[in-house]
């Protein structure tokens, strides 16, 4: 006895016969269309040509890597503020400064801090140490505290900035925001390569002595990429550098052991403070760093964790001291002829402005701890020397 389909069966069979028979039909309509052009022709032919300008924020730049497009307005929104920062003629926060001035004349660099167009100009760390200078003196003492900073900046680019954006002005001092973790990655092409990272160019006849760094792409991109591969190591060395960075290379700034590549890499932030002392006294500019603890070096609990990942990526424990970093970097500064500032001093872990309701905050604190010693520590005759030769 044979079985009769249901109504529901045979409207499914139906559909998929009528499916099935649809796609075939495109199918060959697609192929017709593209073997005789007529696809060309309907389609493509049809579509609009759009060609305009559009704007960014961050340009590149051969003297410093990069740095924010001139005269252009950021707007930056989180949940806890909305700001809306236009960039100066040469491509940094703040306002614009004259050749010349009769004010004491600090120019002040380092990354995200210095950039932070998270907050407004009159809000600006920088542009508060002005005018708590001249409030705390009441309206006696002048001083201009220039901003150069860039996110994802290290030393290597404020040397580069210094050269070409900062000397100009004929500075009194200047002043190098150094975080260590973020710093001495940026700084060398161990992690950071061409076009935003540094060329070194070495002294002839040595591969370690640098004296002078470079941007951009001082050679064809593929010439200055395989002259990186070279010297420092092929794609996969370098992108091994870079995961065991964290937890297998920085943890050797704050031990007294010794790791050959941590020397290495260490020794290009060194040798960058030198060029930048060099070039400083060239002009009698005195030049101090800003010390920012991490975390690590600021919390119990952030150090003891920080350990335990190290001897598991390490696959032992090394001799770690939560200070040494920060005690050996002063020393060694000091050699160099360079005055040290710790932030530490402020006993304040928030300082590192992450973007939160507290930024203001935050860089209010910041400028009241450093105008108090710049006023302590600022030469009283600063108006003769800038007199004799320095306007």
């Amino acid at each position: 006895m044979s079985k009769t389909k249901s109504p529901s069966l045979n409207i499914l069979i139906n559909v998929a016969i009528g499916l099935a028979g649809i796609a075939v039909a495109m199918g060959v309509s697609y192929y017709a269309l593209k073997r005789t052009g007529l696809y060309k022709r309907i389609f493509l032919d049809t579509q609009p040509i759009i060609q305009e300008a559009e704007n960014v924020a961050y340009v590149s730049d051969n003297f410093v890597g990069r740095k924010l497009k001139p005269l252009t307005q950021i707007h930056y929104q989180t949940p806890y503020f909305d700001t809306r920062v236009v960039t100066n003629s040469e491509g940094f926060t703040g306002r614009d400064y004259f050749p010349e001035t009769d004010s004491y004349r600090i120019a002040i660099l380092g990354d995200s801090l210095v950039e932070a167009y998270g907050v407004d100009d009159t809000n600006r760390f920088n542009y508060l140490i002005e005018s708590y200078v001249y409030g705390k003196t009441a309206g006696k003492t002048s001083v201009e505290a220039m901003g150069f900073g860039i996110s994802g900046w290290g030393q290597v680019h404020a040397y580069g900035c210094i050269k070409h954006y900062v000397l100009k002005y004929n500075p009194n001092e200047v002043w190098l925001m150094f975080l260590p973790i973020n710093d001495i990655g940026d700084n060398t092409p161990y992690l950071n390569g061409p076009p935003a990272g540094p060329t070194f160019v070495y002294k002839e006849g040595s591969d370690t002595e640098i004296e002078d760094i470079r941007f951009g792409f001082v050679k064809v991109p593929d010439a200055a990429h395989a002259e990186r591969f070279r010297r420092y190591g092929n794609s996969q060395v370098l992108a091994d550098i870079w995961q065991r960075w964290t937890y297998g290379l920085y943890p050797y700034f704050y031990s007294t052991e010794k790791d050959p590549l941590w020397e290495k890499i260490w020794s290009h932030t060194l040798q960058t403070f030198r060029l930048i002392k060099k070039i400083c006294a060239e002009q009698n500019v005195r030049v101090r760093v800003i010390y920012r603890q991490t975390g690590y070096e600021q919390d119990a609990g952030d150090w003891g964790r920080f350990k335990e990942d190290v001897k598991k990526l390490l696959g032992k424990e090394i001799d770690l001291h939560q200070r040494l970093g920060e005690e050996r970097t002063q020393q060694q500064l000091a050699a160099m002829g360079i005055e040290f500032i710790s932030l530490r001093d402020m006993h304040d872990k928030a300082i590192q402005t992450k973007s939160d309701e507290a930024e203001v905050r935050k860089h209010a604190q910041l400028a009241d701890f450093l105008s108090d010693i710049l006023l302590k520590t600022m030469p009283q005759d600063w108006s003769r020397s800038r007199s004799l030769g320095r306007k």
